[in-house]
């Protein structure tokens, strides 16, 4: 059996198991030898998924924001070393020493702690001002020194949109648009504006007991951290370009897919999968987002693994990963349905209660037979109710969605729910 073959043998026996809506795309030295279509883009006007869906890409903005960046190096307008406060003097409040380069790798030490403000800060259906943002975070201190740690930075990234705005004088979405869009032919990409009319976009839906749900989020005051639409096929010239010297030079792309700390390039993870070089990213996945997306390229190779979803709850990273191993004719297993362990309900029971951290709220209930949780998030009053069973002691599984998750003890007793800490 060849690789297209196994691939939609795997999907077919997937999409039997679990929901999935989506693209699944895979290309091998410029040819696409896998491109199959699944599910609704919109449930409620019965429209079909195709390769022109246009989907909200979530951080896979990321890598595009970094490549603005380093077209502005390349002009010579900015450095990567260049102290961010020579561009934001109307900012004295940000601390010194943090460079362009430690915004683009996560290493600025900045802060998003959206507990602090709001959860959904950025999702609500109102377009935050760039002062507006600046003054949820600016006064919040350092979670460390530059360079010296890592956290992945929302904030961080809105500012390097920023920072193209001041140094081009053109607007994130024009410069974007002028730079990178055109010259590659991506004309059904841009930045998401939730007003604007846009033919052939995917709806975000999520999961709720036995239901599913419309995500009714707004994107675009994620900016240049989030708010990039495109389609699978602009995805695929994006992707060829990055092959080229098309948009900057061979030395530029090297710097750009260079690992630095936690292996985080400019807007790439850049790892080992397979023994092979892999430059991934992942798009949404996040409560009530609405999107999960999983980009891997495995560059020495020239192939290209894109899953986009329109469903927030797939687990697009396992099916990249299972897509991966058939091509590199790893070992791997077909999907399947775990199978329920018995678990004594007292053990249960020690389980229920409220999990919280990080502005996010769990609570773990039963009733009766019937086992599950309830995420909320109280700043937005969102709540989600998930249906589990247990597959062992300490992990459970979503009832009819393809999602593990576990409670039990950290190093200190404390109970935690996927790594939120039990409170009551």
């Amino acid at each position: 059996m060849d690789i297209r073959n196994k691939i939609h043998e795997y999907m077919n026996e997937y999409i039997k198991l679990w929901p999935f809506s989506g693209i699944v795309t895979v290309v091998k030295s410029g040819e696409v030898i896998f491109n199959e279509n699944y599910g609704m883009a919109n449930i409620e006007h019965s429209v079909p998924m195709t390769e022109k869906t246009k989907f909200r890409i979530s951080s896979l903005t990321k890598a595009i924001t970094c490549m603005g960046i380093m077209i502005l190096k390349e002009r010579g307008m900015l450095d990567t070393s260049d102290d961010i406060r020579t561009i934001f003097h109307d900012y004295p409040e940000l601390d010194e020493g943090i460079t362009i380069h430690h915004l683009m790798t996560h290493t600025s030490g900045l802060s998003s702690n959206f507990s602090v403000a709001d959860p959904y800060l950025m999702l609500g259906k109102r377009l935050c001002t760039h002062e507006e943002v600046f003054d949820t975070f600016k006064d919040m201190p350092l979670e460390f020194e530059p360079g010296k740690g890592w956290s992945y930075c929302y904030f961080g990234y809105y500012l390097l949109g920023v920072i193209i705005e001041r140094v081009s004088g053109q607007s994130f979405r024009e410069f974007i648009k002028e730079n990178i869009f055109k010259p590659l032919e991506m004309k059904d990409s841009g930045l998401d504006e939730y007003i604007e009319i846009l033919p052939n976009k995917a709806s975000g839906y999520y999961a709720s007991d036995e239901n599913l749900i419309c995500c009714d989020i707004d994107t675009k005051s994620t900016f240049s951290a989030g708010a990039i639409y495109s389609t699978a096929e602009d995805m695929l010239l994006w992707d060829k370009a990055l092959y080229t010297e098309k948009l900057v030079s061979k030395k530029t792309m090297d710097e750009i897919f260079t690992p630095y700390k936690y292996n985080y390039g400019y807007g790439w993870i850049i790892d080992r999968n397979f023994n092979r070089k892999r430059a991934r990213h992942s798009g949404g996945g996040s409560w009530g987002n609405g999107y999960n997306h999983q980009f891997q390229r495995y560059i020495d190779d020239e192939i290209t693994i894109l899953v986009l979803s329109n469903y927030g709850f797939s687990s697009s990273f396992n099916i990249n990963e299972n897509i991966g191993k058939i091509i590199f004719n790893e070992e791997y297993s077909m999907p399947s349905r775990p199978e329920a362990f018995e678990l004594d309900l007292n053990i249960y029971d020690s389980y229920t209660g409220v999990y919280e951290e990080n502005g996010a709220k769990i609570e773990v209930k039963r009733d009766k037979e019937n086992l599950y949780f309830v995420k909320e998030f109280a700043k937005q009053g969102c709540k989600w109710k998930m249906p589990i069973y247990p597959i062992s002691e300490n992990k459970f599984h979503h009832m009819w969605i393809d999602q593990e998750y576990s409670i039990g003890k950290d190093d200190s007793g404390e109970l935690r729910f996927n790594g939120i800490k039990k409170i009551s």
